[in-house]
């Protein structure tokens, strides 16, 4: 029994046996017309009646209704909204969507037969001809879903789909492969990487990371933008150190990614298994039960590339590029590491609520936080986004955490009003950095809590006493890989504490940045004001003139046509005055402030690294060696003087201290290599500095050369005010 009702049964579609396919599924398609031999729903009472009435063209539209709303965006997993993104990019467009012919490619790729193919494309697309709006997302989820289920030897029905819906099939496809290849090879590597013979074809470079399949990346967003791409030396080194030559290369683009960063591949000689790449049921921080579950499957994914492993693959074994890599250069290792994506980025964007919620002296407000990408709306209050940053910093201490804004602001000891509308506008958009600044991250964007606070319609406190949520550090029973220390610079404590020098000095005067610019929009805003006010006494003083100059009032029309002018384009620059502080308030205000949470950010992150990336090693070290010396005496006494299981006892201490040592170094080599890969990832922000002054400069040149033509225009129209020549 599925959501759609009970299906007769038949023999199961195969692909040795395409040509038995009886089943007749809910909606299903006859080729005859009028021809109704299965019992669906909207089946005549007497199947072996035609009848020229029996027009299939309602039952079209109706099952073309349901194929556009079986699969939204929001309940598959990230292969399949790629693989749209990639086909539609290709080409094969028709109106809004992906044209036939395009389905039809990717059907030809699928290893189907011809019947299957068929079957497939008439339930997709009825009769083969092109939609209005061409194939949109919903369709061709389906489609994706049905080639899946064919490839497995499932029936192809649409209540099969509506079964399979929290663990749909992952089709392999070649066709989108090639185009997702094709689309990385464009913008690939720089010219110096380094070459490495018998590797698959060259990706992009973050495209282990997030690259054009940035879970929150939409190719429709900037289409059409230059973003900048990480320097040439920097690409260098990257695929010296086994980015570009990565022997981890999946070709199935549809594979799960693990919530984790550092899932441990045991085997290798397994990494071409798909089954590798499902998550794990009880990793940790993950959420077993209650809500989690039902949300697991699409969302839960993550939001990371599931055909490209890089970051999901975590530590990796290394290849044989990984004794080349220079060991005085921070650069990625083994598969793991952090690097942004050079494509689109997704936009959350996160409105404030009107009414209050809650009772009399414990309300709050509440903020509508929307994805773009997802195109999921859920209702937060400020709390929820505490909630989450505490989890974050339990599981992650080790990485870049974004700065939440504060919940109220206090003056020389003083709490300023909660509800104040610019102190309730600053927050909000600190929230919106918050935000996007998580969704953006590599790592973060793929931890299920984040998932689930994004997507999880419910209320997120009846949400948390429902699910059950472990929160564990993220080196948690990770097994140290054999290279990962070898690969790590010598020299990369140093170049820690000069980076942490650095961005305390860098921090402290964007935050002086800020302030000044702060101030200098509210100047801006104080001018206009006061042109505002000039003007209106220019226009009040036209009002007098006729009586002041009253000896002689011919020229009296003339000069009040000139002062009305210069109060009319008074009035003109105030209003260009404020739009430039609304701007800087909203442009390049913003950007600063998110360079400044950067650096904050990573000033915390290496703060939290001298409170608890410890250990006792040393302390173990020296309770070994003391419980050896005991062992011996022990073992050293004659028979029956030791205490029964004395020996025992003193070697299991020395085991399980030897343990902890292993474990102790194993954590203190993952915090390394994680500090180097925020630090790698924090190194991309150089070019958004450099697009915001850019972006400011062109800003500043726009309203200057408004202003100047307002004056400009002014100077033509005073000029008819009489003179004494």
């Amino acid at each position: 029994m599925s959501l759609f009702g009970t299906s007769p049964e038949g023999p199961p579609v195969t692909k040795a046996n395409s040509s038995s396919r009886s089943k007749s599924p809910l909606f299903s398609d006859q080729p005859g017309l009028g021809a109704t031999t299965s019992s669906a729903l909207f089946a005549d009472d007497s199947p072996g009646d035609s009848s020229a009435w029996n027009s299939p063209n309602p039952k079209r539209a109706a099952r073309h209704e349901l194929v556009k709303m079986l699969l939204p965006a929001s309940e598959v997993p990230e292969g399949y909204i790629d693989a749209y993104d990639v086909v539609l990019d290709s080409g094969d467009k028709f109106a809004a969507g992906i044209a036939v012919d395009g389905a039809k490619k990717v059907l030809r790729d699928t290893g189907l037969s011809a019947e299957e193919q068929a079957t497939i494309l008439n339930m997709v697309v009825p009769g083969g001809r092109d939609p209005p709006n061409g194939l949109g997302r919903g369709e061709f989820n389906v489609l994706l879903a049905l080639i899946g289920l064919a490839q497995e030897g499932e029936d192809l029905t649409f209540d099969t789909i509506d079964e399979r819906r929290k663990r749909l099939p992952r089709p392999s496809i070649p066709y989108i492969d090639r185009l997702k290849s094709r689309n990385g090879t464009a913008i690939a590597h720089p010219d110096n990487a380094v070459p490495v013979p018998h590797q698959p074809p060259p990706r992009r470079m973050t495209q282990g990371s997030l690259g054009d399949s940035d879970p929150w990346g939409s190719p429709a967003l900037h289409r059409g933008h230059n973003h900048p791409i990480e320097n040439g030396n920097m690409g260098a080194s990257l695929g010296v150190n086994g980015f570009v030559a990565s022997s981890h290369s999946a070709t199935n683009g549809f594979a799960h990614r693990t919530s984790s960063a550092y899932n441990v591949q045991a085997d290798s000689a397994n990494e071409g298994d798909q089954s590798t790449g499902q998550p794990s049921e009880n990793t940790p921080g993950s959420v077993a039960s209650g809500w989690g579950d039902n949300f697991s499957s699409p969302s839960g994914a993550g939001f990371g590339n599931a055909g490209n492993p890089g970051l999901g693959d975590g530590f990796g074994q290394s290849g044989d590029d990984q004794g080349n890599a220079n060991s005085n250069t921070i650069s990625r290792s083994l598969g793991g590491g952090r690097i942004t994506s050079q494509g689109v980025e997704e936009v959350i964007t996160i409105n404030m609520l009107p009414e209050k919620e809650g009772m009399f002296l414990f309300q709050h407000r509440n903020y509508e936080v929307k994805s773009s990408r997802r195109g999921s709306s859920v209702i937060r209050r400020y709390s929820d986004f505490v909630w989450l940053v505490d989890c974050l910093q339990k599981r992650y201490p080790f990485r870049q955490i974004p700065l939440l804004p504060p919940k109220r602001v206090a003056v020389n000891g003083t709490h300023l009003a909660a509800d104040s509308n610019s102190f309730l506008d600053k927050r909000r958009k600190g929230l919106v950095r918050f935000a996007n600044s998580l969704v953006r991250h590599p790592v973060l964007n793929q931890e299920q809590l984040v998932v689930m606070f994004l997507t999880v319609p419910t209320e997120l406190s009846v949400w948390r006493k429902q699910a059950t949520i472990s929160v564990q550090e993220e080196f948690t029973g990770k097994p140290l890989p054999p290279d990962l220390e070898d690969s790590l610079p010598p020299t990369l404590n140093e170049t820690f504490e000069r980076v942490r020098s650095g961005i305390k000095r860098s921090a402290d005067i964007y935050i002086n940045l800020c302030n000044l610019l702060d101030r200098l929009a509210k100047r801006n805003q104080g001018l206009a004001a006061d042109q505002f006010r000039f003007s209106r006494a220019l226009q009040a003083l036209t009002d007098c003139t006729s009586d002041t100059y009253a000896v002689d009032t011919n020229d009296v029309p003339l000069l009040n046509n000139g002062i009305n002018s210069t109060a009319k384009h008074l009035i003109a620059s105030q209003g260009l005055l404020d739009d430039e502080a609304r701007a800087w308030n909203d442009g390049v205000l913003e950007d600063l402030k998110v360079q400044r949470d950067c650096l904050v950010a990573m000033r915390e992150l290496f703060d939290r690294r001298d409170r608890y990336a410890k250990d006792n090693i040393s302390q173990l070290e020296r309770r070994i060696e003391s419980n050896e010396k005991k062992l011996q005496d022990l073992r050293a006494k004659p028979e029956g003087t030791v205490k029964p299981g004395e020996v025992e006892k003193v070697e299991d201490a020395i085991i399980k201290d030897k343990e902890s040592i292993v474990q102790q170094h194993a954590r203190g080599v993952f915090i390394k290599e994680c500090i180097r890969d925020e630090l790698l990832y924090f190194h991309m922000s150089q070019y958004h500095i450099s697009r915001l002054h850019q972006d400011w400069s062109q800003e500043r040149v726009k309203y200057a050369e408004l202003q100047a033509d307002n004056w400009r225009s002014l100077c033509e129209e005073v000029e008819a005010m009489p003179t004494t020549e």
